[in-house]
């Protein structure tokens, strides 16, 4: 996960520097990736911070005797 949220800021970042050096005469596309960027960020983080909770299911831990039971 975390390789995809740094991949996504790496192409932000490449999306600065194409508007910054003039690349596109058209600035619509660059806007409509930008915005796009934006709610992918969140549906990665959310997805994210699930993955991170402690929601999965468990059995209650059972004390063994030592000993044989037969």
């Amino acid at each position: 996960m975390r390789i995809a949220v740094r991949s996504l800021l790496e192409t932000v970042a490449c999306l600065h520097l194409i508007n910054r050096r003039d690349y596109l005469d058209d600035l619509g596309p660059l806007r409509e990736a930008y915005h796009d960027s934006e709610t992918l960020f969140a549906k990665l983080q959310a997805f994210r911070a699930s993955l991170d909770t402690d929601s999965s299911v468990r059995e209650p831990s059972v004390e063994y005797d030592d000993e044989a039971p037969f």
